[in-house]
This record gives C-alpha cells, structure tokens and sequence, in this order.
C-alpha cells in the first residue's frame, strides 16, 4: 500500500523473482496489486537471455517475442489499463541482463507503447523524492580521454557527443588529454548532469575494481590515475546536486551473466553516492550509434521530457538507422524516470563537427 501511494497513474511497477522451477511476477499499480506465476524457470530464460545479448546486426525475432510472451504478454499485460503509460521493472537474477527495451510482439517493441526505467528493489521507490534535485544548475561533461590501456580504442564521437552536452548546458566538456579523472572528482558532486563517454571495462573477478578509464595525470593519486574504480565511487558524495550520471560507451550496468543477482557494477556505486538515476548500457555498443542516441536523449530532456520518455524516443529515433536492438536496446535507465528542470539552452561555443555523424 505504501508503494503505491508513491507511484503516479499512469505507471505500473513490475517485480520479478526467477527460481529453478518458475518465474514469479508481481504487477503494481496505484489501485491495484496483482501477482501471478510464469511457468518458465532460470534454465529456459538463460538460454534466451544469451541468445537476445548476442552482439549481432541480426534481431533474434523469435527469441525477443518468446521473451514477451513469457514475461508480459501472457502474465503483465492482462493486469494493466489504458492510462499505463510507463513501466519500472524490479529484475531478479540473470533478468538485469534482459533489455526489456527490445522485447517484441512482433510487431513492436515495447518501448513502442510502453517509457522504461528499472529499479534495484521495489523499497528504492520510497527514497526518490528525496533524492531528486529541484533544478539542474551545473553539467560535467568528459568525452574520448586519452587512455593508453591496450585493446581500448579512441573514441571519435565520444568527444562529439561530449561537447554537444556542453553545448546544450552552456558548459565545458572536457575532450581528449582534459578529460582528467582529477576533474571528474574536483567537479563532480556539484554537477546536476555528470555525462561520461569514456571506456569502462567490468571486472568480473573483482567487481569492485570495475573500472572507467578517464585521462591520467597524476599516477601518484588514486583519483588522478585515470582509474575510476566502483571502490572509489562509493565514497563519492552525490546527494547534493546531481539528478542523472549517464556512463556512455561503457560496459558498465551489469556484469556476468551467470553471476545472478549480487552484482556489484558502476551504476549501483553511483546510485548508492546519491544520484537518483542512471542511464548506462548493458553491453558495449558502437561509438556512432551511441552519439547519436545520447545527442537525442539529452535534446529531449532539455526539452522538457522526463528521463523515461527522453531515452524511449532516442531509442525510437535511432532505431530508424541501426533496426538492430544490439545498437539502441541495450541502453537503460535505472532509478527515476521523471522530469529534470534545465535551464535556458544555450548558444554553442565549442564545435562539435568532429568526424562525420549527422547532427541533427
């Protein structure tokens, strides 16, 4: 009951528990709670899982429809009435590596009807208010740092992508040799938006030594080595200013697949340092792509969407492009899917001609 006092009309909370016999699935709504049981058990959602995380110009038609027949068509979307307009997801086990985005009746996806976020657990929900900032002042945004680790390649339209959410918020971003970890940390806990387009690398050994390599220029210092580690994020104060930290070109949200659900990833550190949302993707997705998605994403946001709906059209748009869920579906909101209160947008000072996307 006290959930759902919290939760608007037109959203509906969905929960699922995934054992070794079934899948449990609890559907909550302001006037209503409902559960119902899914006779499909970790082994067979396993399978597709890995199936539909397939880096692959190909869609796995078959296996995206299986996946919304199991998981809304025929056990959520009987409990919903026409005012539902967006859906939190609370995942279990290997269902946080599930883009839900891409789920298809085969003949749209669900982002077609449906703004997306997800939340850690269900009693998140009870926090969020106090975490949302009343107005976006300030944005850091780092793109394409000058990393020498091998294997991790330049990152053209991430620098792009960068000044163009500068641009937007009449504000510096930090490209290439500037795009210092010590500034991430000298700046960060004062920003409203922290945009980070920067490689970031999972260790499934030691999830806490999960990593986003920044510019190095200082090895003597944890936080000016170029190493932002989860560790160091949680010691990170972000309850102050910042509404959205969006981790872009990062294989950040999650780790392992078959680690279940103790997952110890960048998007979790930054939740728990007090951001109430945000958007990294599930797996590494072209740089290209990425820019573009995330050029709509915050053009929307500015003007005036709120952070489900932003990311629901940019996933729509970039979509018409790259048909492909591997290039748009991987992206995921996590924590609060409302509105940001921006300010004026601005006129542009840096160029953000570099390479050859089409900035539109």
């Amino acid at each position: 009951v006290e959930v759902q006092k919290l939760l608007d009309p037109n959203i509906a909370l969905v929960e699922y528990y995934v054992t070794e016999e079934r899948t449990l699935v609890f559907i909550i709504t302001q006037q209503s709670f409902e559960h119902d049981e899914i006779a499909v058990n970790r082994d067979n959602l396993l399978q597709y899982i890995q199936t539909a995380r397939v880096p692959s110009e190909q869609s796995h038609p078959e296996v995206l429809q299986t996946l919304y027949r199991w998981l809304f068509a025929e056990s959520v979307a009987e409990y919903f009435d026409t005012d539902i307009q967006a859906i939190g997801f609370v995942p279990h086990d290997l269902l946080h590596y599930l883009p839900f985005a891409a789920l298809s009746d085969g003949e749209k996806h669900l982002i077609d009807n449906y703004a997306l976020f997800t939340l850690p657990s269900v009693s998140v929900l009870r926090y969020l208010p106090e975490k949302r900032k009343s107005t976006i002042e300030t944005v850091l945004a780092l793109g394409n740092p000058d990393v020498t680790r091998p294997g991790l390649t330049k990152l053209e339209f991430a620098a792009q992508e960068a000044i163009h959410v500068g641009n937007l918020y009449n504000t510096q971003a930090f490209i290439n040799a500037d795009a210092t970890e010590s500034i991430f940390w000298s700046k960060a806990s004062d920003a409203g938006i922290v945009h980070l387009a920067a490689h970031g690398i999972y260790n499934r050994y030691n999830p806490l030594f999960s990593t986003i390599y920044l510019t190095g220029n200082d090895e003597g210092d944890s936080h000016g080595d170029g190493q932002l580690q989860v560790h160091e994020i949680y010691g990170l104060d972000l309850r102050s200013h910042t509404d959205l930290v969006v981790l872009s070109a990062c294989d950040s949200a999650v780790g392992d697949l078959s680690s279940g659900d103790e997952i110890v990833s960048l998007n979790r550190a930054l939740l728990y340092a007090g951001t109430p949302t945000v958007l990294a993707s599930l797996w590494k997705v072209d740089d290209k792509p990425t820019y573009l998605l995330m050029k709509h994403f915050h053009d929307n946001l500015k003007g005036g969407m709120s952070k489900a709906t932003a990311l629901r059209l940019a996933q729509q748009e970039v979509r018409k492009d790259y048909p492909s869920p591997y290039y748009w579906a991987g992206f995921v909101l996590t924590g609060d899917g409302g509105n940001i209160e921006a300010g004026p947008t601005s006129n542009t000072e840096q160029d953000d001609s570099l390479g050859t996307a089409t900035d539109t």
